[in-house]
């Protein structure tokens, strides 16, 4: 007797997956065989596992949770495995007309999520992911932190690009953006490049060195903090809020959405060991495992 399992099998190698909606008026959905991450410097996997001193901001592509690789010379330098979605499509579905796209860039925010998209819909991908919102609530200041109004006016600039432009059958995954008020947490536990304490590095938020002074000011008091992390859910709402509208009127594409990613409880292990802000190697592994298992193709 033919299982479900195996009939998805079958379906997935013939360029098909057979999903729930399948049954609904939207087409198949597409295998993610072109894959477009669109986010800031998480997904870029900044100072994740190595850093230049001389560059504060290292890309670090081989450790990003959604674009990584692994190579020989990956192999051969020791780097971590993090087991990214891109490797994880190219052994559940094949290697075969791979594509490894990067939209993000360092620095992004929500203003930047239709041009990154505009470059997703260019590549005709079939599976586009948006990790981004954390520069919106990380700012030098509190007035630099957007309305939900224009937050959303951003993210709806980039989702109708999508609706309008990708291949029928293409999946959108939508993830939360991390609760920074555990990074604060954190604080005492971490040391970043040459052993500095994170609050130490964290102070110099005050001069508008180090990013994300709506946090990690120490000046800040608990109501400063409860405000930036009141705006990093308000934003995390918008964000689910327009996915599940998205996915009930668009036709012709698969929406999804997880809040796992705010959830999460970081250890110091997951932090960056050079900028005390960043996910490291580890940490972008974990976020590669969870936020698979939690999206569209997690039963692969």
């Amino acid at each position: 007797m033919i299982t479900i399992r195996k009939l998805c099998a079958t379906l997935a190698v013939a360029g098909l997956i057979l999903a729930p909606a399948a049954v609904s008026a939207k087409p198949p959905q597409r295998v993610p065989k072109r894959l477009s991450p669109v986010g800031d410097s998480i997904t870029e996997a900044i100072n994740a596992e190595e850093f230049n001193p001389f560059v504060f901001i290292t890309p670090n592509n081989w450790a990003s949770w959604a674009n990584g690789y692994r190579g020989f010379w990956e192999w051969l330098l020791g780097r971590t495995n993090v087991n990214s979605h891109n490797q994880r499509i190219s052994s559940a579905f094949g290697s075969r007309n791979r594509k490894n796209y990067m939209e993000a860039v360092s620095g992004a925010d929500s203003t930047d999520i239709g041009p990154q998209m505009s470059q997703s819909v260019n590549h005709a991908a079939d599976y586009v992911t948006l990790f981004m919102g954390h520069n919106d609530v990380c700012g030098d200041d509190f007035s630099d932190i957007p309305t939900d109004a224009e937050f959303e006016a951003n993210v709806r600039a980039g989702f109708d690009q999508l609706k309008a432009g990708l291949p029928n059958g293409a999946t959108v995954y939508t993830l939360a953006i991390v609760d920074i008020y555990k990074l604060w947490q954190l604080g005492p536990q971490l040391s970043g490049a040459l052993g500095i304490s994170c609050e130490v590095i964290w102070a110099t938020t005050l001069f508008g060195i180090f990013p994300c002074g709506t946090m990690l000011n120490p000046l800040n008091s608990e109501a400063d903090r409860q405000h930036t992390r009141s705006r990093t859910i308000a934003i995390n709402e918008i964000l689910g809020e327009l996915v599940a509208e998205y996915d009930a009127t668009d036709p012709n594409h698969y929406w999804e959405w997880t809040d796992l990613t705010f959830q999460t409880d970081f250890v110091p292990s997951e932090v960056s060991p050079f900028d005390c802000f960043h996910p490291s190697a580890q940490g972008q592994k974990r976020l590669s495992a969870e936020s698979w298992a939690a999206g569209p193709f997690g039963a692969y």
